[in-house]
Protein backbone atom coordinates (compact mmCIF):
# COMPACT_ATOMS: atom_id res chain seq x y z
CA UNK A 1 0.00 0.00 0.00
CA UNK A 2 1.45 3.41 -1.23
CA UNK A 3 2.29 5.68 2.16
CA UNK A 4 0.29 9.05 1.51
CA UNK A 5 0.94 11.96 4.20
CA UNK A 6 -0.83 12.39 6.89
CA UNK A 7 -1.50 15.35 9.00
CA UNK A 8 0.59 16.99 6.79
CA UNK A 9 -1.61 16.32 3.53
CA UNK A 10 -3.30 19.62 2.13
CA UNK A 11 -6.30 17.44 0.62
CA UNK A 12 -5.29 18.95 -2.36
CA UNK A 13 -6.81 16.01 -4.35
CA UNK A 14 -3.92 15.28 -6.66
CA UNK A 15 -3.11 11.38 -5.72
CA UNK A 16 -7.04 10.80 -5.87
CA UNK A 17 -6.99 12.05 -9.91
CA UNK A 18 -3.77 10.81 -10.31
CA UNK A 19 -4.43 7.23 -9.65
CA UNK A 20 -4.89 4.94 -12.67
CA UNK A 21 -7.46 2.71 -11.12
CA UNK A 22 -9.28 4.76 -9.03
CA UNK A 23 -8.44 3.64 -5.85
CA UNK A 24 -7.98 6.58 -3.96
CA UNK A 25 -11.09 8.51 -2.75
CA UNK A 26 -11.04 12.04 -0.55
CA UNK A 27 -13.23 11.11 2.66
CA UNK A 28 -13.92 13.52 5.21
CA UNK A 29 -12.10 12.92 8.64
CA UNK A 30 -13.72 13.72 12.08
CA UNK A 31 -13.26 17.17 11.86
CA UNK A 32 -14.64 17.76 8.06
CA UNK A 33 -11.41 18.20 5.72
CA UNK A 34 -10.99 15.73 3.63
CA UNK A 35 -8.24 13.27 3.02
CA UNK A 36 -7.13 10.53 0.59
CA UNK A 37 -8.40 6.50 1.65
CA UNK A 38 -7.18 3.64 -0.52
CA UNK A 39 -9.14 1.13 -1.63
CA UNK A 40 -6.85 -1.77 -1.18
CA UNK A 41 -8.63 -4.26 -3.77
CA UNK A 42 -7.96 -1.71 -6.41
CA UNK A 43 -4.36 -0.54 -5.75
CA UNK A 44 -2.31 -2.02 -7.85
CA UNK A 45 0.92 -0.25 -6.14
CA UNK A 46 2.00 1.63 -8.58
CA UNK A 47 2.65 4.29 -6.43
CA UNK A 48 2.01 7.01 -8.70
CA UNK A 49 0.35 8.91 -5.94
CA UNK A 50 3.43 8.80 -3.79
CA UNK A 51 5.44 10.38 -6.27
CA UNK A 52 2.61 12.96 -7.48
CA UNK A 53 1.96 14.32 -3.99
CA UNK A 54 3.37 17.50 -3.78
CA UNK A 55 3.90 17.50 0.04
CA UNK A 56 5.56 14.68 -0.42
CA UNK A 57 8.25 16.36 -3.19
CA UNK A 58 8.54 19.86 -1.83
CA UNK A 59 10.42 21.84 -4.38
CA UNK A 60 11.78 25.38 -3.75
CA UNK A 61 12.85 25.65 -7.19
CA UNK A 62 11.22 28.29 -7.98
CA UNK A 63 12.66 31.55 -10.02
CA UNK A 64 11.54 34.46 -8.44
CA UNK A 65 13.90 36.94 -10.27
CA UNK A 66 10.60 38.71 -12.09
CA UNK A 67 9.09 38.72 -8.55
CA UNK A 68 6.79 42.14 -9.10
CA UNK A 69 4.33 43.93 -6.54
CA UNK A 70 1.31 45.88 -7.57
CA UNK A 71 -1.39 48.03 -6.13
CA UNK A 72 -4.62 47.61 -8.82
CA UNK A 73 -8.21 48.40 -8.91
CA UNK A 74 -10.72 47.27 -11.52
CA UNK A 75 -12.74 50.29 -13.81
CA UNK A 76 -16.02 48.64 -13.14
CA UNK A 77 -16.96 49.84 -10.09
CA UNK A 78 -20.19 47.16 -10.14
CA UNK A 79 -17.53 44.77 -10.23
CA UNK A 80 -15.15 45.71 -7.47
CA UNK A 81 -18.17 45.88 -4.56
CA UNK A 82 -19.25 42.60 -5.40
CA UNK A 83 -15.47 41.37 -5.01
CA UNK A 84 -13.50 40.90 -2.16
CA UNK A 85 -10.97 43.07 -2.52
CA UNK A 86 -10.45 45.40 -5.99
CA UNK A 87 -12.11 42.57 -8.68
CA UNK A 88 -9.06 41.89 -10.25
CA UNK A 89 -10.03 38.23 -10.43
CA UNK A 90 -12.21 38.87 -12.83
CA UNK A 91 -10.16 41.19 -15.18
CA UNK A 92 -7.80 38.73 -15.07
CA UNK A 93 -10.48 36.08 -16.16
CA UNK A 94 -12.21 38.13 -18.59
CA UNK A 95 -9.16 38.23 -20.94
CA UNK A 96 -8.42 34.39 -20.76
CA UNK A 97 -12.38 33.82 -22.00
CA UNK A 98 -12.40 36.71 -24.11
CA UNK A 99 -9.47 34.38 -26.25
CA UNK A 100 -11.31 31.30 -25.72
CA UNK A 101 -10.15 29.70 -22.84
CA UNK A 102 -11.41 28.63 -19.87
CA UNK A 103 -11.47 29.84 -16.35
CA UNK A 104 -11.50 27.10 -12.83
CA UNK A 105 -12.65 28.27 -9.61
CA UNK A 106 -14.35 27.99 -6.02
CA UNK A 107 -18.24 28.06 -6.21
CA UNK A 108 -20.63 27.61 -3.49
CA UNK A 109 -22.95 24.14 -4.47
CA UNK A 110 -26.60 23.26 -3.60
CA UNK A 111 -26.56 22.94 0.00
CA UNK A 112 -23.74 26.10 0.82
CA UNK A 113 -20.27 23.75 0.73
CA UNK A 114 -17.29 24.62 -1.90
CA UNK A 115 -16.03 22.63 -4.92
CA UNK A 116 -14.15 23.70 -7.78
CA UNK A 117 -15.80 24.39 -10.94
CA UNK A 118 -15.05 25.65 -14.49
CA UNK A 119 -17.09 28.02 -17.08
CA UNK A 120 -16.00 29.69 -20.56
CA UNK A 121 -18.53 32.63 -20.28
CA UNK A 122 -18.34 35.94 -18.46
CA UNK A 123 -21.56 35.35 -16.85
CA UNK A 124 -20.08 32.28 -15.22
CA UNK A 125 -17.70 34.20 -13.47
CA UNK A 126 -19.66 35.40 -10.71
CA UNK A 127 -20.19 32.14 -9.58
CA UNK A 128 -15.78 32.08 -8.66
CA UNK A 129 -16.48 35.82 -7.85
CA UNK A 130 -15.94 36.33 -3.38
CA UNK A 131 -14.13 34.48 -0.89
CA UNK A 132 -15.03 31.29 0.64
CA UNK A 133 -13.72 30.99 3.57
CA UNK A 134 -13.16 27.14 4.06
CA UNK A 135 -11.76 24.54 2.33
CA UNK A 136 -13.35 23.82 -1.60
CA UNK A 137 -13.03 20.19 -2.96
CA UNK A 138 -10.92 19.93 -6.40
CA UNK A 139 -12.88 16.96 -7.33
CA UNK A 140 -12.19 16.12 -11.07
CA UNK A 141 -10.73 19.79 -12.24
CA UNK A 142 -7.26 18.93 -12.46
CA UNK A 143 -8.44 16.36 -15.07
CA UNK A 144 -10.80 18.49 -16.75
CA UNK A 145 -7.62 21.10 -16.57
CA UNK A 146 -5.30 18.92 -18.48
CA UNK A 147 -8.14 17.90 -21.38
CA UNK A 148 -8.44 21.85 -22.16
CA UNK A 149 -4.85 22.29 -21.99
CA UNK A 150 -4.15 19.57 -24.00
CA UNK A 151 -6.69 20.84 -26.48
CA UNK A 152 -4.88 24.36 -26.78
CA UNK A 153 -7.05 26.42 -24.73
CA UNK A 154 -5.73 28.62 -22.41
CA UNK A 155 -6.84 28.00 -18.74
CA UNK A 156 -7.06 30.53 -15.61
CA UNK A 157 -6.94 28.18 -12.60
CA UNK A 158 -7.69 30.11 -9.21
CA UNK A 159 -7.06 28.06 -6.05
CA UNK A 160 -5.17 28.66 -2.85
CA UNK A 161 -1.78 28.09 -2.97
CA UNK A 162 -1.72 24.19 -1.68
CA UNK A 163 -4.15 23.55 -4.92
CA UNK A 164 -2.09 25.41 -7.19
CA UNK A 165 0.75 23.07 -6.03
CA UNK A 166 -1.54 19.75 -6.29
CA UNK A 167 -2.06 20.91 -10.10
CA UNK A 168 1.13 21.76 -11.06
CA UNK A 169 2.11 18.09 -9.33
CA UNK A 170 -0.58 16.49 -11.53
CA UNK A 171 0.39 17.82 -14.81
CA UNK A 172 3.99 16.88 -14.78
CA UNK A 173 4.99 19.50 -17.33
CA UNK A 174 4.40 22.93 -17.95
CA UNK A 175 1.97 24.46 -20.33
CA UNK A 176 2.36 27.14 -21.92
CA UNK A 177 -1.13 27.72 -21.76
CA UNK A 178 -2.04 27.62 -18.22
CA UNK A 179 -2.22 30.70 -15.81
CA UNK A 180 -2.02 29.31 -12.46
CA UNK A 181 -3.32 32.09 -9.75
CA UNK A 182 -3.41 31.38 -5.73
CA UNK A 183 -4.00 33.92 -3.00
CA UNK A 184 -2.70 34.92 0.11
CA UNK A 185 -4.04 32.20 2.43
CA UNK A 186 -5.24 32.52 5.98
CA UNK A 187 -5.78 29.16 6.45
CA UNK A 188 -9.04 26.71 5.55
CA UNK A 189 -11.30 26.50 8.15
CA UNK A 190 -13.38 22.93 8.85
CA UNK A 191 -16.31 22.38 5.73
CA UNK A 192 -17.78 20.88 8.78
CA UNK A 193 -18.04 23.61 10.92
CA UNK A 194 -19.71 26.27 8.34
CA UNK A 195 -21.92 23.29 7.98
CA UNK A 196 -22.79 23.17 11.84
CA UNK A 197 -23.26 27.37 11.17
CA UNK A 198 -25.50 27.17 8.16
CA UNK A 199 -27.92 24.73 10.50
CA UNK A 200 -27.46 27.28 13.16
CA UNK A 201 -28.76 30.46 10.60
CA UNK A 202 -31.51 28.55 9.09
CA UNK A 203 -32.75 27.72 12.88
CA UNK A 204 -32.57 31.08 13.91
CA UNK A 205 -34.32 32.26 10.93
CA UNK A 206 -36.96 29.71 10.55
CA UNK A 207 -36.10 29.51 6.92
CA UNK A 208 -33.46 27.78 4.86
CA UNK A 209 -30.36 29.75 3.09
CA UNK A 210 -30.77 30.59 -0.58
CA UNK A 211 -27.57 33.05 -0.73
CA UNK A 212 -24.36 34.10 1.24
CA UNK A 213 -21.29 36.40 0.75
CA UNK A 214 -18.40 36.26 2.75
CA UNK A 215 -17.18 39.72 1.70
CA UNK A 216 -20.74 42.58 2.15
CA UNK A 217 -18.81 45.65 1.95
CA UNK A 218 -22.12 47.64 3.19
CA UNK A 219 -19.83 49.03 6.34
CA UNK A 220 -16.71 48.92 4.06
CA UNK A 221 -14.18 47.06 2.79
CA UNK A 222 -11.98 46.67 6.06
CA UNK A 223 -15.31 46.09 7.81
CA UNK A 224 -16.65 43.32 6.06
CA UNK A 225 -19.91 41.59 6.73
CA UNK A 226 -20.45 37.80 6.31
CA UNK A 227 -24.20 37.87 5.07
CA UNK A 228 -27.36 35.35 4.32
CA UNK A 229 -30.48 35.45 2.43
CA UNK A 230 -33.15 33.12 3.13
CA UNK A 231 -36.03 31.38 1.15
CA UNK A 232 -38.84 33.99 3.62
CA UNK A 233 -37.03 36.74 2.26
CA UNK A 234 -34.73 37.99 5.48
CA UNK A 235 -31.50 38.44 5.74
CA UNK A 236 -28.71 38.19 8.33
CA UNK A 237 -25.83 40.47 8.00
CA UNK A 238 -22.86 41.07 10.49
CA UNK A 239 -19.90 42.37 10.18
CA UNK A 240 -16.73 40.18 10.63
CA UNK A 241 -16.11 41.95 14.36
CA UNK A 242 -19.28 40.65 15.62
CA UNK A 243 -20.06 37.13 13.45
CA UNK A 244 -19.45 34.38 14.96
CA UNK A 245 -18.00 31.84 12.01
CA UNK A 246 -16.03 34.78 11.40
CA UNK A 247 -14.51 35.14 14.97
CA UNK A 248 -14.30 31.49 14.90
CA UNK A 249 -12.31 31.75 11.68
CA UNK A 250 -10.15 34.10 13.05
CA UNK A 251 -8.84 32.25 16.35
CA UNK A 252 -7.52 29.90 13.96
CA UNK A 253 -8.79 26.62 16.14
CA UNK A 254 -11.13 25.23 13.45
CA UNK A 255 -7.79 25.28 10.65
CA UNK A 256 -6.64 22.23 8.93
CA UNK A 257 -3.59 20.39 10.37
CA UNK A 258 -1.75 20.88 7.45
CA UNK A 259 -2.09 25.10 7.76
CA UNK A 260 -0.15 24.99 10.50
CA UNK A 261 2.81 23.64 8.59
CA UNK A 262 1.82 25.25 5.09
CA UNK A 263 4.57 24.04 2.62
CA UNK A 264 3.73 26.49 0.12
CA UNK A 265 4.45 30.03 1.33
CA UNK A 266 6.56 32.83 0.18
CA UNK A 267 9.57 31.12 -2.03
CA UNK A 268 7.59 27.70 -2.50
CA UNK A 269 4.47 29.48 -4.08
CA UNK A 270 3.81 27.76 -7.81
CA UNK A 271 1.59 29.77 -9.13
CA UNK A 272 2.11 32.41 -11.68
CA UNK A 273 0.20 35.38 -10.00
CA UNK A 274 -0.72 35.66 -6.38
CA UNK A 275 -3.98 37.58 -5.45
CA UNK A 276 -4.65 39.02 -2.10
CA UNK A 277 -6.16 41.93 -0.16
CA UNK A 278 -3.96 45.07 -0.60
CA UNK A 279 -3.95 45.66 3.43
CA UNK A 280 -1.57 48.87 4.36
CA UNK A 281 -2.25 50.01 0.77
CA UNK A 282 -3.11 53.75 2.60
CA UNK A 283 0.41 53.56 4.10
CA UNK A 284 1.98 52.72 0.48
CA UNK A 285 -0.13 53.63 -2.12
CA UNK A 286 -2.77 56.56 -0.72
CA UNK A 287 -4.41 57.42 -3.59
CA UNK A 288 -5.66 53.68 -4.44
CA UNK A 289 -7.41 53.62 -0.76
CA UNK A 290 -11.12 54.45 -0.22
CA UNK A 291 -12.71 51.65 1.34
CA UNK A 292 -13.70 49.89 -1.46
CA UNK A 293 -11.66 47.44 -2.24
CA UNK A 294 -7.75 47.21 -3.63
CA UNK A 295 -5.94 44.53 -4.72
CA UNK A 296 -2.21 43.11 -4.16
CA UNK A 297 -1.23 41.21 -8.04
CA UNK A 298 2.28 39.98 -7.27
CA UNK A 299 3.72 38.52 -10.41
CA UNK A 300 5.82 35.68 -9.59
CA UNK A 301 6.99 35.30 -13.35
CA UNK A 302 7.43 36.20 -17.00
CA UNK A 303 4.47 34.35 -17.58
CA UNK A 304 2.62 36.08 -14.98
CA UNK A 305 3.89 39.90 -15.63
CA UNK A 306 2.57 39.13 -19.90
CA UNK A 307 -1.00 38.15 -18.71
CA UNK A 308 -0.89 41.53 -16.17
CA UNK A 309 0.65 43.66 -18.32
CA UNK A 310 -2.72 42.25 -20.95
CA UNK A 311 -4.98 43.82 -18.54
CA UNK A 312 -3.99 47.38 -17.73
CA UNK A 313 -6.52 49.01 -19.68
CA UNK A 314 -9.65 46.87 -17.77
CA UNK A 315 -7.69 48.36 -14.27
CA UNK A 316 -6.48 50.96 -12.58
CA UNK A 317 -2.94 49.71 -11.47
CA UNK A 318 0.22 50.90 -10.06
CA UNK A 319 3.53 48.97 -9.42
CA UNK A 320 4.64 49.16 -5.67
CA UNK A 321 7.29 47.79 -3.31
CA UNK A 322 6.99 43.96 -3.17
CA UNK A 323 9.28 43.96 0.50
CA UNK A 324 6.57 46.59 2.18
CA UNK A 325 3.25 44.69 0.45
CA UNK A 326 3.52 41.75 2.28
CA UNK A 327 5.05 43.63 5.31
CA UNK A 328 1.18 44.33 5.86
CA UNK A 329 0.12 40.40 4.23
CA UNK A 330 2.35 38.23 6.55
CA UNK A 331 0.48 35.56 5.73
CA UNK A 332 2.16 35.15 1.96
CA UNK A 333 5.55 33.99 4.02
CA UNK A 334 3.88 32.71 7.30
CA UNK A 335 1.84 30.38 8.54
CA UNK A 336 -0.92 30.66 11.53
CA UNK A 337 0.67 29.11 14.80
CA UNK A 338 -1.39 26.11 16.15
CA UNK A 339 -3.37 27.10 18.98
CA UNK A 340 -2.82 25.36 22.30
CA UNK A 341 -6.73 25.12 22.41
CA UNK A 342 -7.01 23.45 18.80
CA UNK A 343 -7.61 19.75 20.47
CA UNK A 344 -9.94 20.95 22.79
CA UNK A 345 -12.06 22.94 19.96
CA UNK A 346 -12.56 19.52 18.16
CA UNK A 347 -12.86 16.81 20.59
CA UNK A 348 -16.36 17.48 21.46
CA UNK A 349 -17.05 19.65 18.20
CA UNK A 350 -20.24 17.52 16.56
CA UNK A 351 -22.09 17.64 20.06
CA UNK A 352 -21.18 21.17 20.81
CA UNK A 353 -23.54 24.15 19.60
CA UNK A 354 -22.21 27.15 17.45
CA UNK A 355 -22.94 29.54 20.63
CA UNK A 356 -21.12 28.02 23.08
CA UNK A 357 -18.05 26.72 20.77
CA UNK A 358 -17.64 30.73 20.04
CA UNK A 359 -18.04 31.85 23.69
CA UNK A 360 -15.03 29.17 24.50
CA UNK A 361 -13.03 29.92 21.59
CA UNK A 362 -14.48 32.55 19.37
CA UNK A 363 -15.14 35.70 22.10
CA UNK A 364 -12.49 38.38 22.16
CA UNK A 365 -11.07 38.71 25.76
CA UNK A 366 -11.27 42.57 26.97
CA UNK A 367 -7.70 43.49 26.40
CA UNK A 368 -8.27 42.13 22.54
CA UNK A 369 -11.68 44.65 22.49
CA UNK A 370 -9.73 47.16 23.68
CA UNK A 371 -6.96 47.03 21.32
CA UNK A 372 -9.22 46.38 18.82
CA UNK A 373 -11.45 49.40 19.05
CA UNK A 374 -7.47 51.63 19.98
CA UNK A 375 -6.38 49.68 16.42
CA UNK A 376 -10.10 51.20 14.45
CA UNK A 377 -9.91 54.34 16.30
CA UNK A 378 -6.81 54.74 14.86
CA UNK A 379 -7.32 53.70 11.04
CA UNK A 380 -10.14 56.54 11.46
CA UNK A 381 -7.86 59.29 11.99
CA UNK A 382 -5.57 58.37 9.74
CA UNK A 383 -8.41 58.01 7.12
CA UNK A 384 -9.41 61.22 7.46
CA UNK A 385 -5.88 62.98 7.82
CA UNK A 386 -5.31 61.21 4.10
CA UNK A 387 -8.84 62.60 2.44
CA UNK A 388 -7.73 66.14 3.62
CA UNK A 389 -4.21 65.24 2.45
CA UNK A 390 -5.62 64.48 -1.37
CA UNK A 391 -7.84 67.86 -1.54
Amino acid sequence: MPSLPSLKCSGCGACGQICPKSAISMIPNDEGFLYPEVDSSLCVECRVCEKTCPVLNVKNSTDFSERKAYAAICNDEKIRLESSSGGMFTVLAEKVIAVGGVVFGAEFDSDFSVRHGWTDSICGLERFRGSKYLQSRTESSFLECRKFLDDGRKVLYTGTPCQIAGLKAFLKKDYENLFAVDVICHGVQSPALWQKYIKFREKKSASRIVKTAFRRKNDGWKLYSLSFTFANGSEYRQTLTKDKYMQLFLKDNGLRESCYECSFRGNSHKSDITLADFWGVENLEKEFFDDKGTSLVIVQNEKGKRLVDSIKNSCCIKETDFSQAVKFNPAYFESKKRPKKRNIFFKNFERTEINELYIKFGKDSFFMKTKRFAARCLWHIRNIKNKKEAR
